[in-house]
Protein backbone atom coordinates (compact mmCIF):
# COMPACT_ATOMS: atom_id res chain seq x y z
CA UNK A 1 0.00 0.00 0.00
CA UNK A 2 1.36 3.42 -0.93
CA UNK A 3 2.14 6.10 1.65
CA UNK A 4 -0.63 8.28 0.18
CA UNK A 5 -3.25 5.51 0.58
CA UNK A 6 -2.16 4.89 4.20
CA UNK A 7 -2.56 8.60 4.91
CA UNK A 8 -6.16 8.57 3.69
CA UNK A 9 -6.98 5.58 5.95
CA UNK A 10 -5.79 7.49 9.03
CA UNK A 11 -8.06 9.36 11.42
CA UNK A 12 -8.72 12.89 10.18
CA UNK A 13 -6.57 15.47 12.00
CA UNK A 14 -9.51 17.91 12.11
CA UNK A 15 -10.80 16.30 15.31
CA UNK A 16 -13.89 14.60 13.87
CA UNK A 17 -12.58 11.10 14.76
CA UNK A 18 -13.66 9.94 11.30
CA UNK A 19 -11.33 8.39 8.72
CA UNK A 20 -9.56 11.11 6.73
CA UNK A 21 -10.99 9.78 3.46
CA UNK A 22 -14.59 10.05 4.74
CA UNK A 23 -13.99 13.46 6.32
CA UNK A 24 -11.67 16.20 5.03
CA UNK A 25 -9.91 13.90 2.57
CA UNK A 26 -12.71 14.30 0.04
CA UNK A 27 -12.31 18.10 0.09
CA UNK A 28 -8.52 17.72 -0.26
CA UNK A 29 -9.14 15.39 -3.22
CA UNK A 30 -11.11 18.08 -5.07
CA UNK A 31 -14.74 17.86 -3.97
CA UNK A 32 -15.89 21.39 -2.97
CA UNK A 33 -16.38 21.83 0.79
CA UNK A 34 -20.09 22.54 1.40
CA UNK A 35 -19.76 24.86 4.40
CA UNK A 36 -17.37 27.35 5.95
CA UNK A 37 -16.67 24.94 8.81
CA UNK A 38 -15.93 22.05 6.44
CA UNK A 39 -13.54 24.25 4.47
CA UNK A 40 -11.83 25.58 7.60
CA UNK A 41 -11.35 22.04 8.94
CA UNK A 42 -9.96 20.86 5.60
CA UNK A 43 -7.57 23.82 5.45
CA UNK A 44 -6.32 22.90 8.93
CA UNK A 45 -5.76 19.32 7.70
CA UNK A 46 -3.91 20.69 4.67
CA UNK A 47 -1.58 22.60 7.01
CA UNK A 48 -1.04 19.38 9.03
CA UNK A 49 -0.25 17.44 5.84
CA UNK A 50 1.86 20.30 4.39
CA UNK A 51 -0.46 20.59 1.40
CA UNK A 52 0.24 24.27 0.71
CA UNK A 53 -1.40 24.17 -2.72
CA UNK A 54 -4.79 23.25 -1.24
CA UNK A 55 -4.56 26.11 1.27
CA UNK A 56 -3.70 28.56 -1.51
CA UNK A 57 -6.33 27.17 -3.89
CA UNK A 58 -9.08 27.65 -1.28
CA UNK A 59 -8.04 31.24 -0.50
CA UNK A 60 -9.97 34.05 -2.21
CA UNK A 61 -7.85 35.57 -4.98
CA UNK A 62 -8.06 39.11 -3.62
CA UNK A 63 -6.52 38.17 -0.25
CA UNK A 64 -4.33 35.17 -1.24
CA UNK A 65 -0.59 35.39 -0.52
CA UNK A 66 1.91 34.14 -3.10
CA UNK A 67 3.33 31.56 -0.71
CA UNK A 68 2.62 30.27 2.79
CA UNK A 69 6.18 29.61 3.90
CA UNK A 70 9.59 30.61 2.64
CA UNK A 71 11.69 27.65 1.38
CA UNK A 72 13.83 27.38 4.55
CA UNK A 73 11.21 28.63 7.00
CA UNK A 74 10.43 26.10 9.76
CA UNK A 75 6.82 24.93 9.89
CA UNK A 76 4.85 24.34 13.05
CA UNK A 77 3.70 20.86 13.95
CA UNK A 78 -0.06 21.13 14.33
CA UNK A 79 -1.46 19.15 17.27
CA UNK A 80 -5.19 19.81 17.61
CA UNK A 81 -8.15 21.82 16.40
CA UNK A 82 -11.19 22.92 18.39
CA UNK A 83 -14.09 24.71 16.70
CA UNK A 84 -15.74 27.09 19.18
CA UNK A 85 -18.42 28.55 16.89
CA UNK A 86 -19.48 28.30 13.28
CA UNK A 87 -22.27 30.13 11.51
CA UNK A 88 -23.40 30.94 7.99
CA UNK A 89 -25.30 34.03 6.87
CA UNK A 90 -26.26 33.86 3.21
CA UNK A 91 -23.07 33.55 1.16
CA UNK A 92 -20.80 34.32 4.12
CA UNK A 93 -19.61 32.03 6.87
CA UNK A 94 -17.64 32.58 10.04
CA UNK A 95 -15.65 30.06 12.08
CA UNK A 96 -14.11 30.74 15.49
CA UNK A 97 -11.51 28.14 16.43
CA UNK A 98 -8.41 27.31 18.44
CA UNK A 99 -5.51 25.44 16.83
CA UNK A 100 -2.67 24.17 18.96
CA UNK A 101 0.80 23.42 17.72
CA UNK A 102 4.48 23.25 18.50
CA UNK A 103 7.58 24.93 17.10
CA UNK A 104 11.20 24.92 18.16
CA UNK A 105 10.18 27.71 20.56
CA UNK A 106 7.63 25.48 22.30
CA UNK A 107 3.89 24.86 22.33
CA UNK A 108 1.47 27.54 21.16
CA UNK A 109 -2.24 28.27 20.87
CA UNK A 110 -3.70 30.17 17.93
CA UNK A 111 -7.24 31.51 18.38
CA UNK A 112 -8.80 32.93 15.25
CA UNK A 113 -12.09 34.03 13.72
CA UNK A 114 -12.09 33.35 9.99
CA UNK A 115 -14.46 34.67 7.35
CA UNK A 116 -15.46 32.61 4.30
CA UNK A 117 -17.48 33.52 1.21
CA UNK A 118 -19.42 31.37 -1.26
CA UNK A 119 -19.01 32.30 -4.94
CA UNK A 120 -20.34 30.24 -7.82
CA UNK A 121 -21.19 27.43 -5.40
CA UNK A 122 -17.67 27.22 -3.94
CA UNK A 123 -16.69 28.35 -0.44
CA UNK A 124 -13.39 30.23 -0.16
CA UNK A 125 -11.35 31.67 2.71
CA UNK A 126 -11.47 35.49 2.83
CA UNK A 127 -9.87 36.87 5.97
CA UNK A 128 -9.07 36.28 9.61
CA UNK A 129 -8.87 38.05 12.91
CA UNK A 130 -6.25 36.54 15.19
CA UNK A 131 -7.49 36.76 18.76
CA UNK A 132 -4.41 35.23 20.37
CA UNK A 133 -1.18 33.71 19.20
CA UNK A 134 0.67 32.75 22.34
CA UNK A 135 3.32 30.33 23.46
CA UNK A 136 2.87 28.49 26.69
Amino acid sequence: MSKKNKAFEAVCPCGSRQPLEACCGRWLAGEPAPTAQALMRSRYVAYVLKNDQYVLDTWAAETRPHTLFEPDEPRPKWLSLTVLESREEGDEGFVHFIARGRTSQGAFKLEEKSQFRRENGTVGFMSKVTLSDAFG
